[in-house]
């Protein structure tokens, strides 16, 4: 007995010690930041002698422009796209991000800019460190991304974000979801992918999730290419997949009688004479409905439910092959976006 009492005494006198050890580390921080003197410094220059080399050292004057010259793959891997995809894109955007040259000194011209926008997309990095890279201002690179995304979704967005909307394109897609990964009935593959944020002011926990990150969710529905037919971002992490998708608008279009995608009607299965819809496949998250298939719960299976189960995994694992594939080529979606969530969608 008197052993089990030193024994709760020795764990308070140390949970007492590890305590006020805290309490004075605390107390020499809070001192230290007191007697810091304030780094707030009066603007002197119109700009940083360095900014101004900007042509002779930058990122984009030097180590880009060898590479495209004399090491191609070298410049896929620091580009993550071919020079001569580099190039089209340029020309596709330009004028929508092309600057009016002024008395003062030259404008960014459209290739650097879309260059710095594809190297951070790419990398994830800081824009204080593009910006010791490139010899730009970091204000100036958050203009300078904003506007070439936005210019980037303007021309190409529609080309490959358009969700089909004729029964033609429909079946389509449902017989290369048979052909290729054998479920029947299935025009897309649909999961959630968290995108990483930093925490807003004021924000408290709105966009908390279940893993303590910040993040905003994506809805992708993928097709059996792994091409992407449809996304919605913008629901707080907060929530899981299935209230994303309960707000969203492809699940009001499924849903509405007007049937604004044109869905072919019901069809049997192969063997079978029972018409059946065509269905989206997801996973535990998203809830079974007339649009929606998921597996059966994991406990206590057929063998029925087990080759049910197979087949319909077979086919959800695009969207979560799509988003592996998204996040490994763009290092941006692993690291957190440092940026607003309406500029993050």
């Amino acid at each position: 007995m008197a052993t089990v009492h030193r024994r709760v005494r020795d764990v308070h006198a140390s949970n007492w010690n590890d305590w006020d050890r805290k309490r004075k580390l605390v107390v020499v921080l809070m001192m230290l930041l007191v007697d810091e003197a304030p780094m707030m410094l009066e603007r002197q220059v119109w700009c940083r002698q360095w900014l101004l080399r900007r042509t002779e050292r930058g990122a984009y004057h030097t180590i880009f422009k060898e590479l495209a010259v004399e090491d191609t793959p070298g410049f896929a891997e620091y580009m993550r796209m071919p020079h001569a995809k580099f190039v089209a894109l340029v020309e596709a955007v330009a004028p929508f991000i092309k600057k009016q040259e002024t008395c003062m000194r030259e404008s960014t011209q459209p290739s650097e800019r879309v260059a710095l926008a594809i190297r951070y997309l790419a990398t994830g990095e800081t824009f204080q460190s593009l910006s010791f890279q490139f010899g730009i201002g970091t204000s100036t690179i958050s203009c300078i991304v904003m506007e070439v995304c936005v210019a980037i979704y303007g021309v190409f967005g529609k080309e490959y974000l358009k969700t089909p909307n004729t029964s033609d394109k429909w079946n389509e897609i449902a017989q290369l979801f048979y052909s290729r990964w054998n479920i029947p009935n299935i025009i897309g593959a649909i999961d959630g992918k968290m995108i990483l944020i930093q925490k807003p002011a004021h924000a408290g926990s709105h966009f908390h999730d279940h893993k303590g990150n910040e993040s905003i969710i994506a809805l992708v529905m993928a097709g059996p290419e792994y091409e992407c037919l449809f996304v919605d971002v913008g629901t707080n992490g907060r929530n899981p997949d299935g209230h994303a998708w309960h707000r969203c608008s492809l699940k009001k279009a499924l849903e509405s009688c007007d049937n604004p995608l044109n869905i072919p009607p019901l069809r049997p299965l192969s063997g079978a004479s029972k018409p059946i819809p065509f269905v989206l496949t997801g996973d535990e998250a998203f809830p079974l409905s007339k649009h929606m298939l998921k597996p059966y719960p994991r406990r206590n299976l057929t063998v029925e439910e087990r080759i049910a189960n197979y087949r319909i995994s077979r086919g959800r694992r695009i969207s979560e092959n799509i988003l592996g594939i998204l996040g490994n080529r763009w290092r941006c979606f692993p690291a957190p976006f440092l940026l607003q969530p309406e500029k993050v969608q």
